[in-house]
Protein backbone atom coordinates (compact mmCIF):
# COMPACT_ATOMS: atom_id res chain seq x y z
CA UNK A 1 0.00 0.00 0.00
CA UNK A 2 2.78 2.56 -0.28
CA UNK A 3 2.16 3.90 -3.61
CA UNK A 4 -1.37 4.56 -2.64
CA UNK A 5 0.10 6.53 0.76
CA UNK A 6 1.84 8.14 -1.04
CA UNK A 7 -0.77 9.06 -3.69
CA UNK A 8 -2.97 10.02 -0.66
CA UNK A 9 -0.97 11.71 1.59
CA UNK A 10 -1.19 9.02 3.92
CA UNK A 11 1.51 8.01 6.72
CA UNK A 12 1.40 4.42 6.88
CA UNK A 13 2.79 2.81 9.41
CA UNK A 14 2.89 -1.37 9.33
CA UNK A 15 3.51 -3.16 12.57
CA UNK A 16 4.58 -6.92 13.15
CA UNK A 17 2.06 -8.87 14.98
CA UNK A 18 4.34 -11.03 17.40
CA UNK A 19 5.99 -14.55 16.36
CA UNK A 20 5.97 -13.41 12.81
CA UNK A 21 10.37 -12.69 13.31
CA UNK A 22 10.03 -11.76 16.71
CA UNK A 23 9.77 -13.73 19.94
CA UNK A 24 6.23 -13.43 21.22
CA UNK A 25 6.25 -12.86 25.29
CA UNK A 26 2.47 -11.74 25.13
CA UNK A 27 -0.78 -13.37 25.59
CA UNK A 28 -2.10 -14.83 22.61
CA UNK A 29 -5.21 -12.96 21.81
CA UNK A 30 -6.48 -9.77 19.85
CA UNK A 31 -6.65 -7.37 22.78
CA UNK A 32 -2.97 -8.07 23.54
CA UNK A 33 -1.57 -7.43 20.03
CA UNK A 34 -4.30 -4.07 20.27
CA UNK A 35 -2.27 -2.68 23.40
CA UNK A 36 0.82 -3.74 21.83
CA UNK A 37 -0.57 -1.46 18.91
CA UNK A 38 -1.52 1.64 21.00
CA UNK A 39 1.74 1.34 22.81
CA UNK A 40 3.69 2.17 19.39
CA UNK A 41 1.04 4.92 18.36
CA UNK A 42 1.93 5.99 22.09
CA UNK A 43 6.02 5.81 21.45
CA UNK A 44 5.39 7.98 17.67
CA UNK A 45 3.70 10.47 19.30
CA UNK A 46 0.23 9.64 17.89
CA UNK A 47 -2.75 10.97 19.27
CA UNK A 48 -5.74 10.20 17.03
CA UNK A 49 -5.27 7.73 13.80
CA UNK A 50 -7.24 5.22 11.89
CA UNK A 51 -6.38 1.70 11.57
CA UNK A 52 -6.68 -0.79 8.87
CA UNK A 53 -6.51 -4.17 9.35
CA UNK A 54 -6.29 -6.98 6.44
CA UNK A 55 -7.25 -10.47 6.17
CA UNK A 56 -5.56 -11.46 9.65
CA UNK A 57 -4.74 -8.20 10.40
CA UNK A 58 -8.91 -7.57 10.73
CA UNK A 59 -9.59 -8.54 14.09
CA UNK A 60 -6.55 -6.45 15.49
CA UNK A 61 -7.67 -3.62 13.89
CA UNK A 62 -11.40 -4.02 15.65
CA UNK A 63 -9.46 -4.95 18.48
CA UNK A 64 -7.85 -1.33 18.65
CA UNK A 65 -10.90 0.49 18.12
CA UNK A 66 -12.82 -1.51 20.99
CA UNK A 67 -9.72 -0.80 23.48
CA UNK A 68 -9.24 2.84 22.27
CA UNK A 69 -12.94 4.50 20.98
CA UNK A 70 -11.91 7.87 21.46
CA UNK A 71 -8.27 7.34 20.47
CA UNK A 72 -9.01 5.55 17.10
CA UNK A 73 -10.99 7.71 14.62
CA UNK A 74 -11.70 5.30 12.50
CA UNK A 75 -10.99 1.69 11.59
CA UNK A 76 -10.56 -0.60 8.48
CA UNK A 77 -11.28 -4.31 7.92
CA UNK A 78 -10.41 -5.11 4.86
CA UNK A 79 -11.37 -9.38 3.75
CA UNK A 80 -10.76 -9.72 8.01
CA UNK A 81 -11.49 -13.40 9.59
CA UNK A 82 -14.61 -13.04 11.78
CA UNK A 83 -14.51 -15.61 14.26
CA UNK A 84 -15.40 -18.37 11.89
CA UNK A 85 -16.30 -20.93 13.94
CA UNK A 86 -19.63 -19.10 14.87
CA UNK A 87 -19.76 -18.41 11.28
CA UNK A 88 -18.56 -21.15 8.76
CA UNK A 89 -21.08 -24.67 8.95
CA UNK A 90 -19.67 -27.12 11.44
CA UNK A 91 -17.79 -29.53 8.62
CA UNK A 92 -15.35 -27.29 7.47
CA UNK A 93 -11.26 -26.96 9.01
CA UNK A 94 -12.16 -30.45 11.28
CA UNK A 95 -8.23 -29.82 11.72
CA UNK A 96 -8.57 -26.00 13.08
CA UNK A 97 -11.45 -27.38 15.21
CA UNK A 98 -9.52 -30.01 17.05
CA UNK A 99 -6.89 -27.67 17.82
CA UNK A 100 -8.85 -24.81 19.05
CA UNK A 101 -11.04 -27.62 21.12
CA UNK A 102 -8.02 -27.98 22.96
CA UNK A 103 -7.48 -24.58 23.73
CA UNK A 104 -11.39 -24.30 24.74
CA UNK A 105 -10.48 -26.83 27.35
CA UNK A 106 -7.39 -25.02 28.81
CA UNK A 107 -4.52 -26.24 27.34
CA UNK A 108 -3.47 -23.29 25.76
CA UNK A 109 0.12 -24.77 24.12
CA UNK A 110 -0.81 -28.07 22.93
CA UNK A 111 -3.57 -25.79 20.84
CA UNK A 112 -0.46 -23.87 19.79
CA UNK A 113 1.96 -26.89 19.42
CA UNK A 114 -0.97 -28.23 16.89
CA UNK A 115 -0.78 -25.13 14.90
CA UNK A 116 2.80 -25.50 14.50
CA UNK A 117 2.59 -28.65 13.09
CA UNK A 118 -0.09 -27.71 10.98
CA UNK A 119 1.80 -24.92 9.39
CA UNK A 120 4.94 -27.37 8.98
CA UNK A 121 2.93 -28.86 7.11
CA UNK A 122 2.12 -26.54 4.66
CA UNK A 123 5.08 -24.25 4.49
CA UNK A 124 8.36 -26.50 5.08
CA UNK A 125 8.53 -28.19 1.91
CA UNK A 126 7.75 -24.92 0.38
CA UNK A 127 10.12 -22.57 1.84
CA UNK A 128 13.26 -25.02 0.63
CA UNK A 129 12.09 -23.94 -2.80
CA UNK A 130 13.84 -21.33 -4.62
CA UNK A 131 11.95 -17.97 -4.66
CA UNK A 132 9.98 -18.01 -8.12
CA UNK A 133 9.01 -22.09 -7.72
CA UNK A 134 7.86 -21.43 -4.11
CA UNK A 135 5.72 -18.33 -5.45
CA UNK A 136 4.92 -20.89 -8.04
CA UNK A 137 3.15 -23.61 -5.03
CA UNK A 138 2.16 -20.71 -3.06
CA UNK A 139 -0.51 -19.16 -6.11
CA UNK A 140 -1.15 -22.74 -7.15
CA UNK A 141 -4.26 -22.75 -5.59
CA UNK A 142 -5.14 -19.18 -6.12
CA UNK A 143 -7.86 -18.82 -8.94
CA UNK A 144 -6.84 -17.44 -12.21
CA UNK A 145 -8.96 -14.36 -12.06
CA UNK A 146 -6.85 -13.76 -8.41
CA UNK A 147 -3.20 -14.29 -10.09
CA UNK A 148 -2.98 -10.76 -11.81
CA UNK A 149 -2.37 -9.23 -7.85
CA UNK A 150 0.40 -10.91 -8.47
CA UNK A 151 2.96 -8.96 -10.01
CA UNK A 152 6.72 -10.04 -10.86
CA UNK A 153 7.47 -6.76 -8.37
CA UNK A 154 4.94 -8.25 -5.56
CA UNK A 155 6.17 -12.01 -6.23
CA UNK A 156 9.67 -10.63 -5.08
CA UNK A 157 8.00 -9.02 -1.89
CA UNK A 158 5.96 -11.92 -1.29
CA UNK A 159 8.93 -14.54 -1.32
CA UNK A 160 10.80 -11.81 0.84
CA UNK A 161 8.11 -11.42 3.65
CA UNK A 162 7.24 -15.41 3.78
CA UNK A 163 11.03 -16.60 4.59
CA UNK A 164 11.17 -13.58 6.87
CA UNK A 165 7.58 -14.01 8.56
CA UNK A 166 7.92 -18.11 8.47
CA UNK A 167 11.41 -18.14 10.22
CA UNK A 168 9.24 -19.70 12.87
CA UNK A 169 5.61 -20.69 12.93
CA UNK A 170 4.73 -18.93 16.28
CA UNK A 171 3.22 -16.06 14.75
CA UNK A 172 0.90 -18.46 12.56
CA UNK A 173 -0.21 -20.70 15.49
CA UNK A 174 -1.04 -17.31 17.77
CA UNK A 175 -3.16 -15.62 14.87
CA UNK A 176 -5.20 -18.94 14.37
CA UNK A 177 -5.80 -19.41 17.62
CA UNK A 178 -6.53 -15.44 18.75
CA UNK A 179 -9.04 -15.86 14.96
CA UNK A 180 -10.82 -18.76 15.86
CA UNK A 181 -10.93 -18.88 19.88
CA UNK A 182 -13.04 -17.05 21.53
CA UNK A 183 -12.63 -13.43 21.26
CA UNK A 184 -11.08 -11.08 24.26
CA UNK A 185 -13.24 -8.50 22.82
CA UNK A 186 -16.43 -6.53 23.06
CA UNK A 187 -17.61 -5.43 19.04
CA UNK A 188 -20.45 -3.28 20.63
CA UNK A 189 -16.76 -0.73 21.98
CA UNK A 190 -16.03 -0.14 18.25
CA UNK A 191 -17.87 3.05 18.48
CA UNK A 192 -15.63 4.96 15.49
CA UNK A 193 -16.96 4.72 11.66
CA UNK A 194 -16.00 1.40 10.61
CA UNK A 195 -15.87 0.05 7.36
CA UNK A 196 -16.04 -3.51 6.20
CA UNK A 197 -14.72 -4.16 2.32
CA UNK A 198 -15.12 -7.69 1.44
CA UNK A 199 -15.01 -9.56 -2.16
CA UNK A 200 -17.99 -10.94 -3.54
CA UNK A 201 -16.12 -13.93 -4.74
CA UNK A 202 -13.95 -14.39 -1.86
CA UNK A 203 -13.47 -18.09 -1.22
CA UNK A 204 -10.66 -17.50 1.49
CA UNK A 205 -13.07 -14.78 3.95
CA UNK A 206 -16.15 -14.83 2.39
CA UNK A 207 -18.28 -11.94 2.46
CA UNK A 208 -20.35 -13.48 5.26
CA UNK A 209 -17.52 -12.31 7.60
CA UNK A 210 -18.71 -9.49 6.57
CA UNK A 211 -22.28 -9.49 7.40
CA UNK A 212 -21.49 -11.18 10.42
CA UNK A 213 -19.30 -8.25 11.69
CA UNK A 214 -21.71 -5.10 10.34
CA UNK A 215 -24.28 -6.71 12.26
CA UNK A 216 -22.72 -6.49 15.23
CA UNK A 217 -21.00 -2.93 15.09
CA UNK A 218 -23.00 -0.13 14.93
CA UNK A 219 -21.55 2.65 13.40
CA UNK A 220 -19.95 0.16 10.11
CA UNK A 221 -20.44 0.45 6.79
CA UNK A 222 -19.97 -3.10 4.48
CA UNK A 223 -18.86 -2.60 1.11
CA UNK A 224 -19.07 -6.12 -1.38
CA UNK A 225 -16.85 -5.73 -4.59
CA UNK A 226 -18.52 -8.06 -7.43
CA UNK A 227 -16.59 -10.52 -8.80
CA UNK A 228 -13.45 -9.82 -6.50
CA UNK A 229 -11.68 -12.50 -4.73
CA UNK A 230 -9.53 -12.06 -1.58
CA UNK A 231 -6.22 -10.79 -3.15
CA UNK A 232 -8.29 -8.30 -5.30
CA UNK A 233 -10.52 -6.72 -3.16
CA UNK A 234 -7.16 -5.16 -0.99
CA UNK A 235 -4.57 -4.82 -4.00
CA UNK A 236 -6.60 -2.80 -6.19
CA UNK A 237 -8.55 -0.70 -3.90
CA UNK A 238 -5.70 0.44 -1.59
CA UNK A 239 -6.47 3.96 -2.75
CA UNK A 240 -10.33 4.03 -2.28
CA UNK A 241 -9.31 2.31 1.21
CA UNK A 242 -6.75 4.75 2.39
CA UNK A 243 -8.61 8.13 0.85
CA UNK A 244 -11.80 6.57 3.05
CA UNK A 245 -10.25 6.54 6.35
CA UNK A 246 -7.74 9.50 5.94
CA UNK A 247 -11.17 11.48 5.43
CA UNK A 248 -12.84 10.10 8.34
CA UNK A 249 -9.69 11.01 10.68
CA UNK A 250 -9.49 14.94 9.28
CA UNK A 251 -13.56 15.23 9.73
CA UNK A 252 -12.75 13.36 13.44
CA UNK A 253 -10.74 16.17 14.27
Amino acid sequence: GEDAAVRQGVGLIAETRPGYGSAPDSATSLSSVARDTLALADALGLSRFAVLGVSGGGPYALACGALEPARVAAVGVAVGIGPWRLIDSTGTNSEDRAALELADAGDVEAALTAFRASATQDYASMLELDDDAMMDEFIRPVPESERVVFTPKMRIWWAADMREALTSYDGYARDNLAWGGDWDIDLASVESPTWLWYGGEDRLVPADHGRWLHERIAHSTLVIRPGCGHGRTVFQFWDDMLMTLHNAVAAAD
